[in-house]
């Protein structure tokens, strides 16, 4: 039976008066109660999208924080490697010798931390050796004694760096061209595709060095030792390997044209010794040509 609503209006059974507030008092809303429900899921639908919403913005918020703090840790590891390049570069130039080494030894590490930095320091490094060793060493003897010639300390461990590096990393060769190495130890050195033109190695330790590829052209080698080197694809040409040990090594496609030959020493396929001169020179029968790619042990 039909009731009286607000202010005597007959209402609906199925009508629901409902009263909200308006600005200029009261407003009469009649809904159905299903109108009502469909209100309520409206409401609770922009509730939860509106959460999503805030999940999704403080999510991104999270992203770009961690996103600023891993570039700002990516600027301040570049601005540290840049202060210990500096400073190591620095130490290269002290006057006390344990310093000059550290700072060598500071550069290895920097070169293996930052590979953009590895080629720099490589050439600084060989910069380092081809000057340190036109400087005379070791002093003269009081006694006037003739004295074993090594390399300086720091050239040495300039050379020992150089030699461990990691190869894969160059942009370049080594270039050692011209540089007093006589008595270093190169023991296993990486040294493949290396400029050593004109290098003196005279009396140098190369067992098991990888030269392969390497520019020894005119270098000399008199003394030197080269037990199990490997020497394929080498230019010696002009070289003086006279009373070297070659015991083992590997000359492959090396380029001996000119070489000045060990006189007790087996002869590599392809080549022989001139009568006059001593050096060597394409063989040339056909026989010794077909042999020329196998190795010299």
């Amino acid at each position: 039976m039909p009731g009286k609503g607000l202010r005597g209006r007959t209402c609906s059974p199925n009508v629901v008066p409902v009263r909200k507030r308006w600005a200029g008092g009261q407003l009469d809303v009649r809904r159905t109660p299903d109108g009502i429900a469909a209100a309520g899921l409206t409401a609770a639908a922009r509730d939860a999208a509106r959460g999503r919403l805030l999940a999704l913005a403080a999510g991104l918020l999270a992203a770009s924080a961690l996103v600023i703090t891993a570039r700002n840790r990516a600027r301040s590891r570049a601005g540290q490697l840049a202060d210990r390049y500096a400073l190591a570069l620095a130490q290269l130039s002290a006057d006390e010798l344990n310093v000059r080494i550290g700072g060598i030894r500071a550069l290895e590490r920097v070169a293996r931390d930052s590979p953009g930095h590895h080629p720099a320091v490589m050439e600084m490094l060989a910069a380092f050796i081809r000057e340190r060793s036109r400087q005379p060493w070791p002093p003269p003897d009081p006694g006037g004694q003739a004295r074993q010639r090594s390399p300086q300390p720091d050239m040495q461990a300039a050379i020992a760096v150089v030699g461990r590096r990691l190869a894969g990393r160059d942009l370049e060769p080594i270039d050692l061209a011209g540089a007093d190495l006589a008595g270093a130890d190169l023991t296993g050195a990486v040294l493949a595709g290396a400029v050593l033109a004109r290098a003196d190695l005279l009396a140098a330790t190369l067992v098991r060095a990888d030269l392969s590829g390497a520019d020894l052209g005119g270098a000399r080698l008199t003394g030197a030792n080269l037990d199990g080197a490997d020497l394929t694809g080498a230019d010696l040409a002009d070289a003086d390997l006279a009373d070297a040990d070659l015991a083992s090594a590997v000359f492959t496609r090396a380029e001996l044209t000119g070489a000045l030959w060990p006189a007790d020493g087996p002869i590599p396929a392809g080549w022989r010794r001139h009568t006059g001169s001593g050096q060597l020179i394409a063989a040339s029968t056909g026989a010794d040509r077909a042999q020329a790619h196998q190795p010299y042990r």
